[in-house]
């Protein structure tokens, strides 16, 4: 008789405060781990996001600072010292909608005179022509490694719709969108070199070429910097449920041209 009562005994079960108690430890231990694993992923979500955006801006950045150094080339070495002197001069950077005006804190224009005519003293900027124009990628290239791209000699840039946009005369027939998603920074510095708040798009240092003294404004023959400010987000995937993966990078520069005194 004990052993039976004791085969019964051993084949209890668990009262509703033994359940109830197990079940508020596992939800203790598995909302701990939820927690850990939401911490990660936003962690993991926030460095791939951040490392995206800071790629996109560092292309967008190198490739505005290579059209930049390279405006105002002119195998005729008519650089404008005056307004229209010497005659058929050009300028740089020139306003997209104006070329005799000074560009604006949204876009510019840069001109470049890729085949080197015609020749003075008409303007050698032409628009409507493409030129192959020999680079080195990854050099050291002898003549024969040289790569012909085609090059127009006209390249603007512009905020649209929050993107910056990039548009080749006759290369491209539409802006090219190189980043979206710009917003204005909310402080950069200006020309003097003073930080500022909510500074432009873009901001344009003049100088004398005579006396390489800065200008507080003058003429578009007188840029010889260009400071960039922008704050761009992700680019190529959407911030998610995070709010950690919605960053934002800021993206400034001062590039001074290098075919201008």
């Amino acid at each position: 008789m004990r052993m039976g009562s004791q085969a019964r005994a051993d084949e209890r079960g668990f009262t509703l405060a033994e359940l109830l108690v197990a079940i508020a430890i596992l939800g203790l231990i598995m909302g701990g781990i939820l927690t850990l694993l939401m911490t990660g992923n936003q962690s993991y979500l926030t460095g791939s996001n951040q490392a995206e955006a800071q790629g996109a801006v560092r292309a967008a950045l190198e490739r505005m600072t290579t059209d930049l150094r390279e405006g105002g080339y002119d195998p005729q070495g008519r650089g404008c010292t005056a307004v229209g002197t010497p005659a058929g001069c050009f300028d740089a950077i020139v306003n997209p909608a104006n070329v005799a005006q000074v560009p604006g804190n949204t876009s510019f224009m840069i001109q470049s005179d890729w085949n080197g005519s015609p020749v003075a003293p008409a303007i050698a900027i032409e628009p409507g022509i493409q030129v192959g124009v020999n680079y080195c990628f990854g050099g050291p290239c002898p003549p024969a490694a040289w790569t012909p791209v085609n090059r127009g000699e006209r390249i603007t840039y512009s905020i649209v719709g929050g993107s910056l946009t990039r548009q080749e005369s006759f290369v491209d027939a539409q802006p090219q969108t190189l980043m979206t998603g710009v917003q204005q920074a909310g402080v950069g510095r200006n020309c003097a070199g003073a930080q500022i708040a909510n500074p432009p798009f873009f901001q344009y240092c003049y100088y004398d070429p005579a006396t390489g003294n800065a200008l507080a404004a003058a003429s578009p023959w007188q840029i010889k910097e260009i400071i960039v400010n922008m704050r761009v987000g992700v680019q190529n995937q959407p911030p998610a449920i995070w709010q950690a993966g919605a960053v934002q990078v800021t993206m400034s520069d001062r590039i001074r041209l290098r075919n201008r005194p």
